[in-house]
């Protein structure tokens, strides 16, 4: 798994974060159980596994990373089989080698009718476009972006169902490093123009991104939510066959005295 560079610790990758957050907890928020895994680090080991809603929770890692709590491939997985009730993949897919590969050690180590949530990049919106034409894919050490409609494909071909989807984070793809200097309004020499206010530029970017919300493909990430579908099998008794007559055809003699 390509491990993704400090760029989370930018001023766009720590709002990110903070908004994956709240849509994580959203989707963890009816999540029950014993044992919820998460699949790949991203950010703080620890930021996601507190919101779970199940007794345990452990994150899983190809590298020994600091509040990783066991190591080993995402794609083969030392978990066993159908003992796990929920599963976290935030970015992995985007990140691994053979994201098929992941899908199915997920639909493995899930119980029946356990839950699967996947953060992902919008790969039809700015961040999309920004990372078709990055050298070095965007955000720096993504390998790919998979839409939802084509996640949605993968999964049902491993029988889930999806039951939630959403879009969030409408903010263009341009990593800021730092918090905009918050001063006193100076007139600008040049033009003796007033800039405006800390205030007033605030309205204005919460009225933009008001308007972007609008539209789903300015979105840079989703979310989604499957259940892993249980197949009853129903047992279906043999009907049994009368044995057929040694001879066809005969009247069936009549008790009736001849006159």
């Amino acid at each position: 798994m390509t491990q993704i560079p400090g760029w989370l610790n930018t001023l766009t990758g720590r709002n990110l974060l903070r908004e994956e957050v709240r849509q994580v907890r959203r989707a963890l928020d009816n999540i029950f159980g014993d044992q919820l895994v998460q699949l790949g680090t991203w950010g703080e080991p620890g930021m996601f596994r507190r919101l779970a809603r199940t007794r345990r929770a452990a994150v899983i890692s190809d590298q020994p990373t600091p509040g990783v709590d066991a190591v080993c491939a995402s794609d083969a997985l030392a978990v066993t089989s159908a003992s796990v009730d929920a599963v976290l993949l935030p970015h992995t897919l985007e990140l691994v080698d053979d994201p098929h590969a992941v899908l199915r050690e997920v639909d493995r180590i899930l119980r029946p009718d356990g839950q699967l949530v996947v953060l992902g990049f919008n790969p039809w919106g700015w961040w999309g476009l920004r990372h078709a034409l990055s050298r070095q894919g965007f955000p720096s050490g993504s390998q790919r972006m998979i839409s939802d409609g084509r996640l949605c494909d993968w999964l049902q071909l491993l029988e889930f169902k999806v039951h939630h989807s959403a879009v969030y984070y409408f903010v263009p793809p341009i990593l800021r490093g730092a918090l905009p200097r918050q001063g006193r309004p100076q007139r600008s020499e040049e033009s003796g123009v007033q800039p405006d206010s800390p205030v007033r530029q605030a309205g204005r970017r919460s009225r933009q991104a008001s308007l972007l919300r609008r539209i789903p493909a300015f979105a840079a990430c989703y979310v989604l939510v499957a259940r892993k579908q249980t197949c009853i099998v129903t047992p279906i008794r043999l009907a049994w066959r009368r044995r057929p007559g040694l001879v066809g055809g005969l009247v069936n003699p009549t008790t009736r005295n001849v006159a």
